[in-house]
């Protein structure tokens, strides 16, 4: 299954994933407002979108590969994606918030949190971050990745490696 990812397509689209969720997540952290996580969803639509862009291009590009092969290559991808965007926000958090990788607390807090914020010394603003490029990324990569193959194909009934469990079901 290792053999048919191209790991250079594969580091790229994770690249460009990754870029496309942390300019959202820049401008939240340079305001600080609890108000404004909306804009790591919106990062996290953007990762989710160049994942799907590159799940169609690959199911164009191998007309005769089998789905589960092209879900595994999308989740390849995503979780290169999501390693490449915990280690950019981790970039940007140690750049925008003074006193962030100090002892002590941190000089830039999230403002306005709820009372049932889990609290760390930048009063949750990194969470909400780590928590998006993590948790979030995963869940829309993933389900891109199994969207996606399934849709891109034209037909499955001529798929010589079985696409799905239940392709021959009421076929006598």
């Amino acid at each position: 299954m290792f053999r048919k990812i191209n790991v250079y397509r594969t580091i790229v689209s994770g690249f460009i994933a990754a870029l496309a969720f942390s300019i959202p997540v820049y401008f939240f952290i340079s305001d600080d407002k609890y108000s404004d996580s909306w804009l790591l969803f919106v990062g996290s639509f953007l990762f989710m979108i160049v994942i799907g862009v590159h799940t169609v291009r690959e199911s164009k590009r191998r007309e005769n590969e089998s789905m589960l092969a092209l879900a595994f290559l999308s989740h390849a991808t995503t979780i290169t994606g999501i390693l490449i965007s915990v280690l950019f926000s981790f970039i940007l958090l140690s750049l925008l918030v003074p006193g962030y990788l100090d002892a002590g607390n941190a000089d830039r807090l999230l403002n306005g949190e709820p009372v049932n914020t889990i609290w760390d010394k930048t009063d949750g603003l990194s969470f909400e971050v780590f928590f998006a490029a993590t948790v979030i990324n995963f869940s829309v990569g993933s389900f891109t990745g199994i969207i996606l193959p399934f849709y891109s194909k034209r037909s499955n009934a001529d798929d010589p490696k079985g696409s799905s469990p239940l392709q021959h079901y009421g076929v006598k």
